[in-house]
């Protein structure tokens, strides 16, 4: 690595900024829930039920919601507030994931701030972390597993492919779209020169681990059928028979100007000589939102 390459990925945000805009994104969601004048979402309650009737290996949905449903309940933490701490940690989590990959890209500080209000300002991040759901957890996994991929490129350290795998399986536990994020991952991979990888133990070792982790929901669905399929087939028949390309497009639009951000950091992952190493990435995102938009959102 040229003395040129080390100065571009280690400049470094200032801690102090860091944390201020960690605390403001937590803070945020904070205060939100100390005054809003609002009880529960219903699915939270569904999951907070869930968790008092725990059958880790039987239930038609990825467990960990339900999990830290019923911790919340054994530590007397069922709140309207402290329930939604999980959310909002999780939010908070993506944020600084964020950072660290916008550092492991060698940005500016101009380039961290850009993108920390991109995330501190999406109506898509406000409100999912702001509710106890399964999709603040999934955004998580998705970003720590986009951070171990970039750092794959930048470090070529194996112990990162373990981080990968954590990301997957944790992401089974809890939602199911995070095979979006693995399949795309494979696209990503398989089109850039870290294909060779597979020649080696640990992208498999990534995968076991992966199904390894994510085993109480794949036995889940098998116990009781698949009743994911049918979930989406309903999805599709009552939500999305209609939903069309544009449609699709319009709606990451209309989620704010993180949106547009995102279109040019992508662009310039492939044309930015700065960056091109690590245009993996751009496969990534470009594989995930093709396959979601082929599924109709």
């Amino acid at each position: 690595m040229s003395n040129a390459h080390r100065h571009r990925v280690t400049v470094p945000l200032a801690v102090g900024t860091i944390a201020a805009l960690l605390t403001l994104k937590l803070g945020t969601h904070v205060v939100t829930n100390l005054v809003t004048p609002y009880e529960f979402h219903r699915d939270e309650l569904l999951y907070l039920a869930m968790g008092t009737h725990l059958r880790i290996f039987h239930m038609d949905f990825p467990p960990l919601i339900a999990l830290l449903g019923n911790a919340a309940r054994v530590f007397g933490a069922t709140s309207l507030f402290a329930v939604r701490m999980v959310p909002a940690l999780a939010g908070t989590a993506v944020l600084l994931l964020t950072l660290l990959i916008v550092r492991e890209l060698g940005g500016r500080k101009s380039a961290h701030l850009l993108a920390a209000i991109a995330v501190i300002f999406s109506p898509l991040f406000l409100r999912t972390a702001n509710l106890f759901q399964p999709v603040a957890l999934d955004q998580l996994w998705w970003t720590l597993g986009l951070y171990a991929v970039i750092k794959l490129r930048n470090t070529e350290d194996p112990r990162w492919w373990l981080v990968l795998g954590a990301a997957g399986g944790l992401g089974l536990l809890t939602k199911f779209s995070i095979l979006f994020f693995g399949l795309a991952v494979l696209i990503g991979l398989l089109l850039t020169e870290q294909r060779r990888a597979f020649a080696g133990p640990w992208p498999w070792i990534a995968m076991l681990m992966a199904l390894v982790i994510g085993l109480p929901s794949i036995v889940g669905q098998v116990n009781l059928g698949f009743p994911v399929v049918g979930q989406l087939q309903d999805l599709r028949s009552v939500q999305l028979q209609r939903t069309t390309f544009g449609d699709f497009l319009m709606g990451q639009v209309l989620f704010g100007p993180g949106f547009i951000l995102a279109v040019v950091g992508v662009v310039g992952l492939f044309v930015q000589p700065a960056v091109r190493r690590y245009h993996v990435a751009g496969w990534i995102a470009l594989a995930a939102f093709a396959i979601i938009a082929v599924l109709q959102g």
